[in-house]
């Protein structure tokens, strides 16, 4: 009897495959503000945008968008031990398309 020559079947995933980019690990620190502190955030005077990044070190950054021209120095330097980087020095427009 002849043997089966045929390729076997190309199916080689057993599995869902394993994301490009991994979700947070549960119980690390995430990337998210309480409510309470940006709501005190937003309401200091030009202050836009309130968000955490992460430098290229790891570390993370509170980062302040600022919508007025000139000096912020009445911005924090740091926010939960965190510091603090602020953005922007102009207003945000929407694009007239």
């Amino acid at each position: 009897m002849p043997q089966d020559t045929r390729p076997q079947s190309l199916d080689f995933l057993k599995r869902d495959p394993t994301p490009v980019v991994p979700e947070p690990a549960r119980g690390t620190e995430a990337d998210q503000l309480p409510q309470a502190v940006i709501d005190r955030l937003m309401r200091l005077d030009g202050v836009d945008g309130v968000w955490i990044e992460r430098e290229p070190d790891g570390h993370r950054v509170v980062v302040l968008h600022y919508s007025r021209p000139g000096p912020a120095a009445h911005l924090p330097s740091q926010v939960l031990d965190m510091p603090t980087r602020v953005v922007g020095h102009e207003p945000i427009r929407a694009l007239k398309r």
